[in-house]
């Protein structure tokens, strides 16, 4: 299973009620020869949606096994506010990050 961080979840419900609620954030990874390619995008709910962290989010089973230990927060970069992704598996503690 994977997470969000509760700055993650606050941003990501703020930004679908922005744009009218009932919807989901929808994950998707391709793999392919040159490695994978992300793609998160807000859709309309549907049966299929279900609530990490509180987020409501659509994953294909594929999608979800390669998410399996995952933490999704929302960071600070030098292009500015957006999502990053760690790997919980190889982390030896969570650490607090500075935020802006």
């Amino acid at each position: 299973m994977f997470t969000f961080t509760p700055q993650a979840a606050q941003k990501l419900n703020a930004i679908m009620q922005e744009r009218g609620g009932h919807l989901a954030v929808k994950i998707e990874i391709d793999s392919s020869g040159s490695g994978e390619v992300w793609r998160m995008t807000l859709v309309r709910r549907s049966a299929a949606t279900a609530v990490v962290s509180g987020v409501p989010v659509q994953v294909d089973a594929g999608t979800a096994q390669l998410l399996d230990g995952l933490i999704i927060d929302w960071v600070m970069t030098p292009d500015g506010p957006g999502l990053g992704v760690y790997d919980q598996n190889l982390l030896d503690e969570v650490k607090p990050r500075r935020r802006s």
